[in-house]
């Protein structure tokens, strides 16, 4: 008897943990390390206007560190939709005298909005780009996408 108690006792604890698990909500790796706070959260509208002005400056490398940005708080706070930042994300995408590793690092950010409107593009992109890198790189992006 005490077997079965202590079996049936054993799958119920490690039936609870699982249940718990699973309602967790799921966390990436940088939002788990960088703690992202209330406050961060409710000025996302204004880290992602600043980060578009910086993204109309003419330095690439400050272009760059925008877009990188970008994809960390996107990382970061998975559920923000970044609206805003769509259009001139895909503008940036197509120009095609815009700097070669900001065009790539813009194709990365649009793959991880998850929107249709950003797998629209980058599909454009790979269909009609002249830069061989990015548009292996696009193509690449579009594998995982359900954007057909």
């Amino acid at each position: 008897m005490r077997i079965k108690f202590f079996a049936l006792a054993t799958a119920f604890i490690v039936f609870t943990i699982a249940v718990q698990a699973q309602d967790a909500p799921s966390t990436t790796r940088l939002e788990s390390q960088h703690k992202p706070t209330s406050s961060m959260a409710s000025h996302l509208a204004q880290y992602e206007l600043n980060i578009l002005k910086t993204l109309d400056s003419g330095n690439a490398a400050a272009q760059a560190q925008a877009v990188q940005t970008l994809r960390e708080l996107e990382q970061m706070f998975p559920k923000y939709p970044f609206e805003q930042s769509l259009a001139p994300l895909e503008a940036k995408l197509k120009d095609e005298k815009a700097d070669p590793i900001v065009r790539h690092l813009v194709a990365l950010a649009l793959d991880e909005l998850h929107s249709d409107g950003g797998d629209s593009v980058i599909k454009d992109v790979a269909a009609t780009c002249q830069d061989k890198g990015l548009q292996t790189l696009c193509n690449a992006l579009l594998v995982k996408s359900t954007y057909k």
